[in-house]
């Protein structure tokens, strides 16, 4: 990948600090809350719109783990490119 962030294989190290990564995960969000807005008045109890409804919870958290970290390191200054 093109940052230094996502080379790692620790996730913990990849939250908040690659934007890629949070702007990929803000995009999945967006289509997710789509589907499942128009899945759930179609089928509510259909496997597919489950499917999507985890999906959906499942990127919200992620985002909201990227969102804390990114406000934990602006708030402490932390050193971006060295997470010890």
């Amino acid at each position: 990948m093109a940052c230094t962030d996502c080379d790692n294989n620790i996730w913990k190290q990849k939250l908040g600090r690659c934007k890629r990564c949070m702007w990929l995960n803000f995009g999945l969000l967006l289509v997710s809350v789509i589907f499942s807005y128009f899945m759930v008045q179609a089928q509510p109890k259909s496997v597919e719109t489950i499917a999507v409804l985890f999906t959906l919870f499942c990127s919200a958290l992620l985002m909201l783990l990227h969102t804390i970290a990114f406000i934990y390191y602006c708030l402490t200054k932390a050193n971006k490119h060295n997470p010890e």
